[in-house]
C-alpha cells in the first residue's frame, strides 16, 4: 500500500490525511468504552496481565487523543504540505497501531481467562472498534486494514480453536465481518480517492490560466490570502503590475497563434525570475501580476522590476520569427498601501498607467502627498 500512497497526487494525499484528524469524537467514545469494559472485566476476573494490558491500552488511547488534539488545527490548514501531512499520518498511525496491539492482547487474554459475560463485552467492543475504524479511517487503508487485522485476528483464532460450537460460530462471524469490512473499506477508499483526484484536477483547472498555465485571478487571491495568513506576512509584500509593449502589432503581423505562443514564452520567463515564495498570475490579454514576498524596501521591489524589464526585453524566437517586445512595470509596497490585495493591485495599476503615459519604464506607487512633495523637491 505504500506504493499506492506515493502514487497519489500530493493534493489528494493531503486531503485524505486530513480526514484522519476528524476522528476525535469516535476516539473519545472508544476510550470511554474500552476503559469501562476493561474495568468491569478486571473487577469480575482479577488478573495481573489483564490489568497491565488495560493500563497500556489506556495510555495508547491517551496518545491517540494527544495526536488528534495537538495536530487537528494544523491538519485543517490550507498550507499543510505533503511532507508535513506524511509526518502527521505516521504519528497518527503509530498511536493507532499501539492501541490496536494492546486492545488485541487484552481481548485475547480476556477470552482465555474470563467468563462468558466478559466475552460478550469483548465481542461488542470489537464490533464497535471495527465500525469506528471503517467510518473514520477507511480513506487511509494502510492504517485501517492493518489496525482491524491486528485487533481482531488473535480473538478470532482463539474462538475458532475453542471446543464450543458457539465460540467457533462467533469466530467465524468475526472473521466474515472482518473480511467484509476490509473489502468495504478498500472499495470506499478507491471511490473516494478517485473522486478526490477528479475534484483536485477540476479545481486546478479552475485556478489556472488556460493559455499560459499561470495562476488566474481566483488562484492569485487564494495564494495571497494563504500567504497573509502565515507568519511571513509581516516581512513585506510588493505587487507588480505589468503589460507588454508592442504586443498588438505582433498579433496583427503574425496572427493570434504566434501571439499566444509569445504570451506562453513571456510567462515562462517571468516564472524563471521568481523565488519559490513569489508567484505570478495572468489577468487576461497581456496583463500580468507578480506578488513579491519579503519586499520590505523599495530597492528590493525595484531590483525585481528591473530584472523583469531586462528579461522581457530580450528577443523571443517564436515559430521562426525573431520578436522583440518590451514591458512597463508599476509596483506598490504593502508598507505604503496596506495588506489588501485589491488595494495593492489598484495602486500598482495606477503606477503602471502613469509610467506608460510617460513613455514606459518602471515606477513605484507614491501616495498623493508624497507625489506632491516629490514634485516640489524637483
Amino acid at each position: 500500500m505504500s506504493d499506492k500512497r506515493r502514487s497519489l497526487p500530493h493534493d489528494t494525499y493531503v486531503e485524505l490525511v486530513r480526514s484522519l484528524f476528524a476522528t476525535l469524537l469516535p476516539t473519545v467514545i472508544m476510550t470511554t468504552a474500552f476503559l469501562t469494559v476493561g474495568a468491569v472485566i478486571n473487577f469480575q476476573t482479577p488478573d495481573l496481565l489483564l490489568a497491565i494490558l488495560m493500563l497500556l491500552g489506556g495510555l495508547a488511547l491517551i496518545a491517540r487523543l494527544s495526536v488528534l488534539i495537538l495536530h487537528k488545527k494544523e491538519a485543517a490548514t490550507a498550507r499543510l504540505s505533503w511532507e508535513r501531512a506524511r509526518t502527521l499520518e505516521r504519528r497518527f498511525a503509530c498511536a493507532y497501531f499501539s492501541f490496536a496491539a494492546t486492545f488485541s492482547a487484552f481481548s485475547a487474554r480476556a477470552f482465555v481467562v474470563a467468563g462468558a459475560e466478559a466475552h460478550m463485552l469483548i465481542i461488542g467492543l470489537l464490533f464497535g472498534y471495527g465500525a469506528g475504524v471503517a467510518a473514520g479511517l477507511s480513506l487511509r487503508p494502510w492504517i485501517s486494514v492493518t489496525s482491524i487485522l491486528i485487533a481482531t485476528l488473535p480473538t478470532i483464532i482463539i474462538a475458532l480453536l475453542s471446543a464450543s460450537i458457539s465460540y467457533v460460530a462467533v469466530g467465524l462471524l468475526l472473521a466474515i465481518f472482518t473480511i467484509g469490512g476490509v473489502e468495504s473499506m478498500l472499495a470506499r477508499y478507491r471511490v473516494v480517492a478517485h473522486k478526490e483526484m477528479e475534484s483536485q484536477v477540476f479545481q486546478a483547472l479552475a485556478r489556472r490560466d488556460d493559455l499560459t498555465g499561470l495562476p488566474n485571478r481566483l488562484s492569485l487571491r487564494e495564494r495571497f490570502e494563504a500567504f497573509m495568513a502565515g507568519s511571513d506576512a509581516q516581512n513585506g509584500i510588493a505587487v507588480h503590475c505589468l503589460d507588454l509593449d508592442r504586443f498588438k502589432p505582433v498579433n496583427d503581423l503574425y496572427g493570434h497563434p504566434v501571439g499566444d505562443a509569445l504570451l506562453r514564452a513571456v510567462s515562462e520567463r517571468l516564472t524563471a525570475l521568481l523565488r519559490r515564495s513569489d508567484f505570478a498570475a495572468r489577468l487576461g490579454g497581456d496583463e500580468f501580476v507578480i506578488i513579491q514576498t519579503g519586499a520590505v524596501y523599495a530597492e528590493q521591489a525595484d531590483m525585481l522590476a528591473r530584472r523583469i524589464l531586462r528579461a522581457i526585453g530580450e528577443p523571443f524566437i517564436i515559430e521562426g520569427h525573431r520578436i522583440t517586445i518590451g514591458t512597463s512595470v508599476g509596483y506598490a509596497l504593502s508598507s505604503v498601501c496596506g495588506n489588501e490585495l485589491e488595494t495593492l493591485m489598484a495602486c500598482a495599476d495606477e503606477a503602471l498607467v502613469d509610467i506608460k503615459r510617460k513613455g514606459g519604464g518602471i515606477v513605484r506607487y507614491r501616495p498623493p502627498v508624497e507625489r506632491l512633495d516629490h514634485r516640489l523637491a524637483s
